[in-house]
C-alpha cells in the first residue's frame, strides 16, 4: 500500500515559475519526501486537503533545498483546486496513468470591460483563435476544468477557462487529464462563458456574530464582480464600486470582517499595512503602485488596508507624510476593472479627506457597538455547536449583562468566566449551576484538538459571570478610571415616584424598543433633578447607574473647568465620546450649574454651554445615552438646556416627607445596633423639614454618642434614646421654608 503523508503548502519561488503553465500542476517534494512516498519525479500522485475531494497531481523533484515537510505548489494549482498557502494537504501515489484529452472546451472568461472594447470572438475569428488555442495547450501538456490563463492573439488579449474535458475514458478517477497533439479545442457559446465567469463572490457570515447588516451590504456590492445572467443588466453609466471604508471603535469586528472579505473567493487577494510599505515614504509609494498593477494582472482580486489612518492620515500641513495622493491616483485607475479596494479605520475623521469621495472610498460601512441582541449572535459565533458550548440560558445572561462590550470584550469575558468556573470546581464548593461541556480555556489558544475523555466538565454559576464582569470592563471604558457605584435603590429612603420616572428613562429604550416605535415615542434624553442640598439627588443617580447596570461616567461641573482656552470644550466632547463608544450608558453632571449659567453678554464660560448643547442635541445623535445633571442652583441654568431634547425630564426631589424620613431612620438602624426602645416613627415626626443628608447625619451623631458612653464604662452600649435626643439638638435643619419657596416657585415658572 502507498504512504500517505501530510505536507504544508508553499508557493513556488519567482524563479521556479514558468509563464507557459508548464509546471502548474506539478507539486515540488525534496527527495526525502519523494523516498517516504516511494515515487520519483513524474509520478501521478493524489492531493487531498482535509475531507476535501482527491485532486490528481503529478510529483517533482524540488531543484531547491527545501525542507521534508513542505510542498511547494504554482498560482494555477491553488486557484484550480483551492488550496491557501499555509494549508496542510496530503499526498498518496495515485494508481495508472493520465487520460489523453478527445475535446476540451473553453469559454471566453475576459473582463465585460474587455469585451466592450474588443467585441465577442466572431464566428470567423472562432477557428483562428482555436488554432492558437490548442498551441498554448499542447505546452501547457495537463488540464483540468477551471484553469484559466490569458491568450493574445490579433493585439487582443482575452482571458479563457477550461470548461468541459471529453478523455478516452469518461470514468476515470483522475482530475488531470493529457493534452495531445491528437486532441481538439472547441470555443464555448456565450452562455457558457457567462455561467463561467459567474465565480460566486461573496462574504460568508460563518465565525462573525452580529454583523448581518454589514455582510449583507457588503455582499451587495460584490454582486458587482459576480455575472449572473437571472439578474437585470445594469445601464451604461453605472460603475463598479471601487472602495468600502469600515468604521467603528476599536475590538468591534473590522478586522475579523477584512479577513472574512479576503476568503470571498477573490482570484488573488493583497494585504496593505505599515509593515508592507516600509519606513521611508517614497518605498511606500513605489510598493504601493506595485500592489495596485499586480492586482490588474489578477482580476477579480480585492486589497485589504486595515488602519488606514495611520497610511493615510488627515494632513495637518503641507510637510504631513501621507500616502493618500497615491491611494487616490490608483484608485482612480482601477475604474471599470474587477479590483476592490476594502480599508478600516476606527476614526473616519482621521482619514485624508481626498480618500473618502464617491468615486474611490465611495461606500462606508459603520460597524457600531453591538445591541442586546448583536451580543447574543456574538456569543453564539464563539461558542460555536451547542455541544461545545454555553447553554442559551448563560448565552441570554451574557447579553444582558454586557452594556458597551465589544465582540473582543465578550471573547475576554467568557476566557474569565471559564477560568473562575474552573477555579471554583477546583476548590470544591459544589453547589447548583448551570452545566456544559466546555473544553479547558488554555487549550484554546494552541489549536489543537482534544478528545471527549480529556473534556472538563464545567458548572458556570451567575456568580461567575457576576465577578468577571467586574473585572472585565467594556474596551471604551477602560481609560476612564471610574469604579462603580454600588448603591442600590434599596439604601434610599422614599421618592418612590422618582425612582419610578428615572427606572423608565434608562430601561423603556433597552427593554420595549419596538413598543416606543410603534407608538412614534422617542426615549429621553436628558434628565435633570434639582432640590435644596442634601436630598439623595447623587445618591439616586448612582443607585440608578448600579441597578441598570450601565457605563457610568459621572463628571463635576467644577472639574471641566480649565484656564486653557478650548481646553474646556475639548474635556466635555471627549466625555460625549467615550460614553457614546460605551453605549448604553449614562452621563451624570453634579453640580452642572458650574458650566451651564444662564449666557449674558458679560459671562464667560459661553463656548462650554454651546458645547454641552451640540452634543446633547446637535448635528450628531445622541442615541443610547442618557444625561443626568443635578443641581441646588435651577434659577440660574440657562433655559437653551431645558428645552425639548435636551434636559426636558425636570424632576424635583424636595425634602423626605414622614414615610420616607421613617424608611431612612429603618435603612440606618438594620444596619447598627438600635435600643429597642427607640421609637422610629416619633423620631421621624421629631426630623420633619430635614434631608435626608441630615437624618443620617443625626443617626450617625447618636452613634457617636454611644461611643463616647461606651469608653466611658467600657461596656458595649446601643444607641438610645438619650443619644437621639444629644442628637437632634446637635444636628440643625438647613433647609428653611424659604428656601422650600423658593424651589417651589422656579418650578411653577417652568410650567
Amino acid at each position: 500500500m502507498s504512504e500517505t503523508r501530510l505536507f504544508t503548502a508553499r508557493p513556488l519561488s519567482k524563479q521556479q515559475a514558468r509563464k507557459d503553465l508548464k509546471d502548474a500542476f506539478r507539486v515540488y517534494l525534496s527527495s526525502t519526501s519523494l523516498a517516504g512516498l516511494r515515487i520519483q519525479t513524474e509520478s501521478i500522485c493524489t492531493l487531498r486537503q482535509g475531507d476535501g475531494p482527491p485532486q490528481t497531481v503529478i510529483a517533482w523533484y524540488a531543484s531547491e533545498n527545501i525542507q521534508s515537510t513542505v510542498v511547494q505548489i504554482s498560482r494555477t494549482l491553488q486557484d484550480c483546486y483551492d488550496i491557501k498557502i499555509g494549508e496542510k494537504v496530503s499526498l498518496t501515489r495515485a494508481e495508472g496513468s493520465l487520460e489523453n484529452i478527445d475535446l476540451v472546451t473553453l469559454v471566453d472568461s475576459s473582463d465585460p470591460e474587455k469585451i466592450a472594447k474588443h467585441g465577442s470572438i466572431s464566428e470567423n475569428d472562432r477557428s483562428h483563435w482555436e488554432w492558437a488555442l490548442e498551441e498554448k495547450l499542447l505546452r501547457c501538456g495537463c488540464l483540468t476544468t477551471g484553469l484559466g490563463f490569458e491568450l493574445e492573439l490579433k493585439g487582443q488579449l482575452r482571458s479563457f477557462r477550461v470548461v468541459n474535458i471529453h478523455s478516452q475514458n469518461p470514468h476515470s478517477s483522475h482530475t488531470l487529464f493529457q493534452f495531445t497533439e491528437a486532441s481538439k479545442v472547441s470555443l464555448g457559446p456565450v452562455t457558457e462563458r457567462i455561467e463561467a465567469k459567474s465565480s460566486g463572490i461573496a462574504v460568508q457570515s460563518a465565525g462573525l456574530g452580529g454583523l448581518s447588516r454589514q455582510i449583507d451590504d457588503i455582499n451587495e456590492i460584490l454582486s458587482d464582480f459576480n455575472i449572473d445572467p437571472r439578474r437585470p443588466a445594469m445601464p451604461s453609466f453605472y460603475e463598479k464600486t471601487r472602495g468600502i471604508l469600515l468604521y467603528g471603535p476599536k475590538g468591534t469586528g473590522k478586522t475579523s470582517l477584512l479577513a472574512q472579505i479576503e476568503k470571498a473567493g477573490w482570484n488573488q487577494t493583497f494585504k496593505i499595512d505599515m509593515s508592507t510599505l516600509g519606513r521611508s515614504i517614497n518605498e511606500g509609494e513605489l510598493k504601493l503602485r506595485n500592489i495596485f498593477q499586480e492586482a490588474a494582472r489578477s482580476n477579480p482580486s480585492v486589497i485589504i488596508i486595515d488602519q488606514l489612518e495611520f497610511i493615510a492620515p488627515k494632513r495637518a500641513s503641507i510637510e504631513s507624510q501621507s500616502l493618500a495622493s497615491v491611494l487616490c491616483e490608483n484608485l482612480d485607475a482601477i475604474r471599470n476593472t474587477s479590483i476592490l479596494v476594502v480599508a478600516a479605520t476606527r476614526n473616519p475623521n482621521q482619514v485624508d479627506d481626498a480618500l473618502r469621495t464617491p468615486h474611490r472610498l465611495g461606500t462606508e460601512i459603520e460597524i457600531q457597538v453591538p445591541t442586546a441582541q448583536d451580543r447574543a449572535e456574538i456569543l453564539h459565533a464563539i461558542r460555536g455547536p451547542v455541544s461545545a458550548g454555553l447553554t442559551d440560558g448563560i448565552v441570554e445572561l451574557l447579553a444582558e449583562k454586557t452594556h458597551g462590550y465589544v465582540g473582543a470584550d465578550i471573547f475576554a469575558l467568557l476566557q474569565l468566566v471559564c477560568r473562575k468556573a474552573r477555579r471554583r470546581e477546583l476548590s470544591g464548593r459544589n453547589s447548583t449551576a448551570i452545566s456544559v461541556n466546555l473544553i479547558d480555556p488554555y487549550s484554546w489558544h494552541h489549536g489543537g484538538s482534544i478528545d471527549d475523555e480529556s473534556a472538563i466538565s464545567l458548572e458556570i454559576q451567575e456568580e461567575d459571570i457576576l465577578l468577571s464582569l467586574q473585572e472585565i470592563r467594556p474596551t471604551a471604558m477602560r481609560e476612564v478610571f471610574l469604579e462603580t457605584p454600588k448603591v442600590r435603590w434599596s439604601d434610599i429612603g422614599g421618592q418612590h415616584d422618582i425612582k419610578k420616572r428615572l427606572q423608565q428613562a434608562v430601561e423603556r429604550p433597552l427593554k420595549y424598543p419596538q413598543r416606543m416605535k410603534r407608538l412614534n415615542v422617542k426615549s429621553k434624553k436628558g434628565v435633570l433633578l434639582y432640590g435644596p442640598p442634601g436630598c439623595s439627588k447623587t445618591l439616586m443617580v448612582k443607585a440608578l447607574a448600579t441597578e441598570a447596570g450601565l457605563n457610568f461616567l459621572a463628571v463635576k461641573g467644577a472639574e471641566i473647568l480649565s484656564m486653557y482656552v478650548g481646553e474646556s470644550e475639548r474635556s466635555l466632547r471627549e466625555i460625549f465620546r467615550k460614553a457614546r463608544a460605551a453605549r448604553p450608558s449614562i452621563v451624570f453632571f453634579d453640580e452642572i450649574d458650574a458650566i451651564a449659567a444662564r449666557r449674558s453678554s458679560s459671562s464667560g464660560g459661553v463656548n462650554l454651554l454651546t458645547t454641552l448643547l451640540n452634543e446633547m442635541d446637535g448635528i450628531e445623535e445622541l442615541r443610547n445615552v442618557l444625561v443626568i445633571a443635578a443641581t441646588n442652583k435651577p434659577d440660574v441654568l440657562d433655559p437653551a438646556l431645558m428645552r425639548p431634547g435636551r434636559l426636558d425630564n425636570i424632576l424635583y426631589i424636595g425634602p423626605p416627607d414622614f414615610e420616607a424620613r421613617r424608611e431612612i431612620l429603618r435603612i440606618w438602624a438594620n444596619m447598627s445596633v438600635v435600643n429597642p426602645e427607640v421609637d422610629l416613627d416619633k423620631l421621624a415626626s421629631l426630623t420633619e423639614g430635614h434631608s435626608g443628608a441630615e437624618i443620617v447625619s443625626i443617626c450617625e451623631t447618636a452613634g457617636d454618642a454611644a461611643l463616647d458612653d461606651e469608653e466611658e464604662t467600657q461596656q458595649e452600649q446601643d444607641v438610645q434614646w438619650k443619644h437621639f435626643e444629644y442628637a437632634l439638638a446637635q444636628v440643625r435643619r438647613q433647609i428653611t421654608d424659604t428656601v422650600i419657596q423658593e424651589y417651589e416657585r422656579w418650578r411653577e415658572g417652568q410650567r
